[in-house]
């Protein structure tokens, strides 16, 4: 989808038909009207949602720029990340999508600055796009592209930290569950209930693994946006006093950001330590039942055994009291090791 934001108004325009597939998704549309060169041009924002190839054309086309292709938007390189190209400034960062649903992952997004125009190439949907959108419908655009970038920067770095406070919040009720706070301290955590204690672990980890690699992506995008897209610094398009504490202070918030991540990061490794010792200490409690019962029931089965022997000469098998006598050596093998583990404290 084409989404055109004009410093007055926003239209869009979209190569797909209103009939969907079975499974729900639209059927693109490639005889689809889409807006001449001039209203390109004329727009401040060209974002660029899942973009057919004749939309990624008539942009180049209209601005005379190349956009990056999605293989250019996931190099790992940095600089392929941000670089200059003509008078625009390509930064492509990562995104963290999909909290919403059991899966997070990462979604490269292209921030492409130009004189005056803000494009965005993205292929899918990140909360910060959404917070966008409604701000420009309420207040504008505006005319500086610049500022609209800074804008959608603050969104993003926003809606980073309420992942991070979500990856706070599931930490705090990880760490209920592995020390049994809210427990007694002599109840013992189901096998179903450690394994998805620790597939939570891992989904929290997975998550701080994409925050971290979106933060790197964000904190070079500031630094880059910050000198005006080149090592001088003396290009036009540099940044003015406001614009540069501003970037400033995005980046001060990513790097707390990071630091942050970073913290939570050590806080899960403690947590998966502390989830396998409580397994260790469940599978000790199990072992340490049996090796004791096999104790206890060792000396009465020895005494057992013996009487069991089938020789002619055996005194005790003509005894009276061989009977009694033989059950008291069985109870009282039984009961020693028992009364004598308990002194140790070992049951």
């Amino acid at each position: 989808m084409l989404r055109l934001h004009h410093p007055d108004c926003v239209t869009a325009h979209m190569a797909f038909e209103p009939a969907t597939l079975s499974g729900g998704g639209a059927v693109p549309d490639d005889d689809a009207p889409l807006p001449d060169a001039a209203e390109i041009r004329s727009a401040a924002w060209i974002d660029l949602h899942m973009p057919t190839e004749r939309e990624r054309e008539a942009v180049e086309a209209a601005l005379g720029i190349e956009l990056p292709s999605k293989e250019d938007m996931t190099e790992i390189e940095a600089s392929s990340r941000v670089y200059r190209d003509g008078a625009a400034q390509v930064m492509n960062v990562l995104l963290v999508v999909g909290m919403d649903s059991d899966s997070p992952a990462e979604a490269a997004v292209s921030l492409i600055l130009m004189p005056e125009q803000l494009i965005t190439v993205r292929y899918a949907d990140p909360r910060a796009f959404r917070s966008m959108d409604q701000s420009c419908a309420k207040s504008g655009p505006g005319t500086d592209p610049l500022l609209l970038l800074i804008r959608l920067l603050d969104f993003v770095v926003d809606r980073t930290a309420d992942i991070l406070e979500l990856v706070g919040a599931e930490i705090d009720s990880l760490s209920a569950l592995v020390f049994g706070r809210h427990a007694p301290i002599t109840r013992r955590i189901s096998t179903p209930d450690l394994q998805a204690i620790l597939r939570r672990i891992g989904n929290v980890q997975f998550t701080l693994n994409k925050v971290h690699d979106s933060l790197v992506t964000l904190q070079r995008t500031a630094s880059f946006l910050s000198i005006g897209g080149t090592e001088e610094g003396a290009v036009k398009g540099e940044p003015g006093r406001l614009q540069r504490e501003t970037l400033k202070s995005i980046s001060r918030d990513v790097q707390s950001l990071s630091e942050n991540s970073s913290y939570m990061t050590q806080n899960a490794f403690f947590l998966l330590d502390a989830a396998l010792g409580r397994i260790s200490i469940e599978q000790n409690a199990i072992i340490k039942i049996f090796s004791i019962a096999a104790v206890v029931f060792l000396p009465p089965t020895l005494v057992a055994s013996i009487y069991g022997m089938n020789f002619v000469h055996m005194p005790e098998l003509e005894w009276i009291a061989g009977y009694p006598f033989a059950l008291l050596m069985m109870i009282l093998s039984a009961v020693l090791p028992y009364l004598y583990f308990k002194r140790k404290g070992w049951l």
